[in-house]
């Protein structure tokens, strides 16, 4: 765009850029020396390279400056790229651009200053001034929005590389990885790996879900976990449908805090493990999708958080599934030889007096039945084990398969009696 210098300014304007030009090298150095004196964090010395890369930014400008004074376009590749270039740096050094709009605010200032007095030395009409500091100023604008542009590039990019850092990292703390390995990926994600860690599963709500739904999922956790200002304290990565979470165990009651207005408005799960140290994170992760598959199978109270801190039994004792169906067959074949209700009704009551040893009383009031049914039910009991029932061994056994197995018969899993029907035929 062409300056609307009025004709009789021409030759004072003419003068002016010339005379600007002129001096440009030692604005330019009286500038940078401005910029490092009132902005903290570009300070630095005189001679250094900070103070270099300043200087060569303020001259660049200037020159262009001139250029757009005589009419030419705001844009010029070279000047334009050297300001992307500046909010680049800011962003790889995770600065923000704070100290760069307060730089710009110097040079502006002491640019509008030079700008002035070679005005008056020129013979400069108030008009003319104010159209060429109209000019200066909006391609000043130009300028910051360049190092912005540069800024956000540099943000998305480094946040990219972050990211996929820090999923490499989690994956190596999960494989087992320790000493200057695991310190190499710690460093290049920016994370410091705490002494006691714990490792959350998210897991969606449906049974079958399409790709699109497991990644709507994963971005309204990170939008979450970032709302919060939690998500650079946490590590995360998908997991078939879900999400991993790795969590400092110090922080991990704030990020589930976090996390549960999502899960209560979505009905999805998250699992939440104990805390545990790097060593046993891989452990830790087959304990909490352990815990995710119990709830789904009904065998342990399902909810939006589910604690297996509060369910470690049921997660031992389902942690070998075909152990616990052959321990089945073995021990208790006279009670899979009942009728479907007198199972029920069996296992329930031998349960009961197993993790109690009550009275029959005490039995049918935790069972809701009169004490009489308890004891009849307990004379069929002893029918069907008879002296095993005094077997310490074998007690402590019956008691944790019974603990393993009830609780999956009542959630309707038959799989049990149908393996004892096919073998017994």
């Amino acid at each position: 765009m062409t300056l609307p210098i009025r004709a009789e300014d021409a030759e004072a304007a003419a003068r002016l850029t010339s005379a600007v030009r002129s001096v440009a090298p030692e604005l330019a150095l009286e500038i940078a020396d401005e910029i490092q004196a009132k902005v903290a964090s570009y300070a630095g010395h005189p001679e250094g390279r900070r103070h270099q890369l300043i200087e060569g930014a303020v001259a660049a400008a200037i020159e262009h400056l001139m250029a757009v004074a005589e009419g030419r376009p705001f844009a010029n590749a070279r000047v334009d790229d050297l300001f992307r270039q500046m909010g680049h740096g800011e962003a790889w050094e995770e600065g923000d651009l704070d100290a760069t709009q307060a730089a710009f605010r110097v040079a502006t200032q002491d640019a509008w200053r030079h700008l002035r007095d070679l005005a008056r030395t020129h013979g400069l009409s108030a008009h003319a001034l104010g159209v060429l500091g109209d000019r200066m100023f909006a391609y000043l604008d130009h300028l910051v929005e360049q190092t912005r542009i540069g800024y956000d590039v540099a943000r998305r990019r480094l946040e990219a590389d972050r990211g996929r850092a820090r999923r490499r990292l989690l994956d190596a703390l999960l494989r087992g990885v320790d000493g200057e390995a695991l310190r190499s990926l710690a460093s290049a994600a920016q994370w410091r790996v705490p002494e006691r860690l714990v490792v959350l599963g998210l897991e969606h709500r449906e049974v079958t879900v399409a790709d699109e739904q497991s990644a709507t999922l994963r971005q309204q956790v990170r939008e979450v976990l970032a709302a919060g200002g939690v998500l650079d304290r946490v590590l995360v990565r998908p997991d078939g449908s879900g999400l991993v979470l790795l969590a400092p165990a110090p922080e991990v009651d704030e990020v589930v805090e976090v996390l549960e207005p999502l899960l209560e408005q979505t009905g999805h799960r998250v699992g939440l493990g104990w805390p545990v140290g790097p060593a046993e994170l891989r452990d830790a992760l087959r304990w909490v999708r352990k815990m995710l598959t119990l709830a789904g199978s009904g065998i342990v109270p399902d909810g939006p958080l589910l604690r297996c801190a509060e369910h470690r039994t049921q997660i031992w004792l389902h942690a070998e599934p075909l152990l616990r169906q052959g321990l089945v067959q073995d021990l208790l074949s006279p009670l899979l030889a009942e009728t479907p209700n007198s199972r029920e009704i069996l296992s329930e009551t031998l349960l009961a007096w197993l993790e109690s040893r009550d009275s029959a009383p005490a039995i049918a009031a935790r069972l809701g039945v009169h004490a009489q049914t308890v004891r009849y039910r307990w004379k069929r009991i002893n029918e069907l084990f008879g002296e095993d029932l005094h077997d310490p061994e074998f007690v402590v056994s019956l008691t944790m398969v019974l603990k393993a197995s009830v609780p999956l018969w009542k959630a309707g899993d038959q799989r049990d009696f149908e393996r004892f029907h096919r073998a017994t035929g």
